[in-house]
């Protein structure tokens, strides 16, 4: 038997399916759970492959969908939620990080409930944990119980990877794992494209239609919120109709229901001949891995007594090695892609900002009389006297007033977006049903002015300018070619091994990372930015797909959710630190970001070498 940890499983002509680190008998017999793994290949290799796999990779694609839009949802809600909610500038951030978080924890608990009630009851559990608290979440008045809401969302929706991943590969053959892998992976990014289209029909994309539709309890924001549980809501009807992973079914010593499973999906596949195996041919019952007993009834206790025995055997000597291996890999391609995804989006909502202030139009030194009734935008306003004016019904959209008087005037339903008076002369004024507050005047000298009725309390200074256009735009095109690019990356994966393929994958988004350098003397262009990003997302989501794959083939059965859980876990904390570091290197020099990309991508791509492949092996 192979010595180093790094070798997952040792090669199949040497009886060693062995997985569980279990010492063999010394009469020579096969150990507990060899049989079982040779049986559920023969029992898939009768029962073929076909409709039923195509069916289930559907289903469990709609849970990987599901947890693609949780997460792409929240820059189409934030404007809004902002708005509605009132969130500060340094609470905003939490919107984001909060979901990450409550991800990284879930992905831990659910993995572990994966390995001891079933891929199909933890994942029914868990995505009815995040249809519930998303339509929650839609309903919460506030910004605490909405954040609330949203973690228990997050919480749920984080089983989504470390459970359909073995449930797929473990309803396929080892012939073709891969391609049904990437049937169902290729529904991830299918999330982000309904999330888009969803967004396009149901909330306004113009920061002033946000602010018209801005209603106490039921804006656009929440339909929104409310019918972006429909692909979790999908996949727990499909789930209904499903069977259980028969190898699980197996590793919990109930033979008899996985040979139905078996049989089910030769039904399925093809129904005109008769399923060879019946219960005669099942294992006997020294092939089942004896299953420890829990030491309290306690459910606290007894949770932490499980986490602490998972933990404890996925880094016990036989699997230590290819657990950090794994797991480092897990936390770098986090970093790289959130990173990207930051960096991309910062960079071109800067480029946006830059155009739209360089339009800004300056009015100095000019005296104003009448009324003004139409929309006032990018407007600087210095030294000017306004006398016996009258602003009635309009919107003041990034309009600044320096040094100006305003004497015997009148703002009337007026409504601002980055306003400020600043170094001002305000006298005998009325301010009726307006959003002015303190904060818009700045070291301003105000006499004898009213401000009657103000339209909102929230102290917020909500900029029209969100560019969800972009957004909108920036979804599609990445999600648009993910779809393709996952879907037949599943029928490559057929033709090379696993680390090689991998090895590819970073090197080319190295290289692609690393093109950031030179738009800095292409010169700035959101079309450069965004097919970069596109690039480099496809990229890692593929390697991304590939090693999910390995964690499945490096661990027995009993612990391939708890594995796969710990590096999804970790994934999200690199996701959750990725925000902060590349938002602050997108304000830097660009040969920065740069080599930092590329760094961390050629060490992903160095470590990925040592991947031993496993695509022969049976689970």
């Amino acid at each position: 038997m192979c010595e180093e940890s790094a070798c997952l499983v040792p090669p199949l002509d040497q009886v060693s399916n062995n997985r569980s680190g279990e010492p063999r008998t010394p009469t020579g017999s096969v150990p507990s759970g060899e049989a079982l793994v040779g049986f559920h290949e023969d029992a898939l290799s009768q029962a073929a492959m076909g409709k039923a796999q195509v069916v289930l990779s559907i289903v469990l694609g709609l849970a990987l969908a599901s947890e693609c839009s949780e997460l792409s949802m929240l820059n189409f809600i934030l404007p809004a939620a902002e708005l509605h909610l009132c969130i500060e500038e340094h609470k905003k951030e939490w919107l984001v990080s909060i979901t990450l978080l409550a991800m990284a924890c879930g992905s831990l608990i659910w993995g572990i409930l994966g390995d001891y009630i079933g891929r199909r009851r933890a994942l029914l559990l868990a995505l009815t944990v995040t249809s519930l608290f998303s339509a929650v979440a839609s309903v919460m008045p506030t910004y605490g119980t909405f954040m609330t809401a949203r973690f228990c969302s997050g919480l749920g929706i984080a089983g989504a990877f470390p459970l359909v991943f073995s449930y797929m590969a473990e309803a396929c053959s080892r012939s073709s794992r891969s391609r049904y892998i990437g049937v169902m992976h290729s529904m991830w990014p299918v999330g982000a494209v309904f999330t888009a289209i969803l967004f396009h029909v149901t909330m306004p994309t113009l920061g002033a239609d946000i602010v018209r539709d801005n209603k106490e309890h039921w804006s656009s924001w929440h339909r929104f919120l409310m019918l972006s549980i429909l692909p979790a809501v999908g996949c727990l009807v499909g789930l209904m109709w499903a069977s259980e992973s028969p190898r699980y079914l197996l590793e919990a010593s109930r033979e008899v229901e996985a040979l139905a499973v078996y049989q089910r999906f030769h039904k399925l596949n093809q129904s005109k001949t008769q399923y060879g195996l019946t219960e005669l041919e099942l294992p006997g019952r020294s092939a089942y891995r004896d299953r420890p007993s829990s030491p309290t009834r306690n459910i606290v206790s007894q949770g932490l007594y499980s986490f602490r025995e998972a933990f404890q055997k996925i880094t016990s000597p036989i699997h230590f090695r290819t657990t950090v291996l794994l797991a480092t890999l897990h936390f770098l391609i986090g970093l790289i892609y959130m990173g990207m995804s930051t960096f991309s989006s910062t960079l071109i909502k800067e480029l946006r900002e830059r155009e739209y202030l360089g339009q800004k139009k300056f009015v100095e030194g000019q005296n104003f009389t009448g009324n003004f009734t139409d929309t006032i935008e990018n407007v600087y306003f210095k030294d000017c006297r306004f006398d016996n004016v009258s602003f009635t019904h309009v919107n003041l959209i990034h309009v600044n007033f320096w040094n100006c008087t305003v004497e015997y005037s009148e703002f009337i339903n007026v409504k601002t977006s980055v306003l400020t008076f600043e170094n001002s002369f305000i006298r005998n004024s009325r301010f009726i049903d307006t959003d002015l507050t303190d904060h818009h005047f700045v070291k301003c000298n105000l006499t004898n002015n009213s401000f009657l009725s103000l339209i909102s309390n929230c102290v917020i200074d909500f900029d029209y300018n969100i560019y969800l256009d972009d957004l909108y735009d920036e979804t599609l095109a990445w999600s648009g070619f993910m779809i393709p690019g996952l879907f037949l990356f599943g029928f490559l994966l057929d033709f090379t091994t696993r680390s090689r393929i991998i090895v590819i994958l970073l090197l080319l988004a190295s290289q692609v990372g690393g093109e950031i350098l030179f738009i800095h003397f292409l010169g700035y262009s959101t079309i450069i930015f965004t097919a970069v990003e596109i690039i480099v997302k496809v990229l890692l989501v593929c390697a991304l797909c590939a090693i999910s794959l390995v964690v499945v083939e490096a661990y027995p059965c009993h612990l391939r959710c708890t594995a796969h859980g710990i590096m999804r876990s970790l994934y999200h904390i690199a996701s959750l630190c990725a925000i902060p570091i590349y938002t602050a290197l997108a304000h830097t020099a660009l040969l920065f970001p740069a080599v930092v990309t590329v760094a961390l991508t050629f060490t992903a791509a160095f470590l990925s070498l040592k991947i031993q492949d496993n695509s022969k092996v049976l689970l």
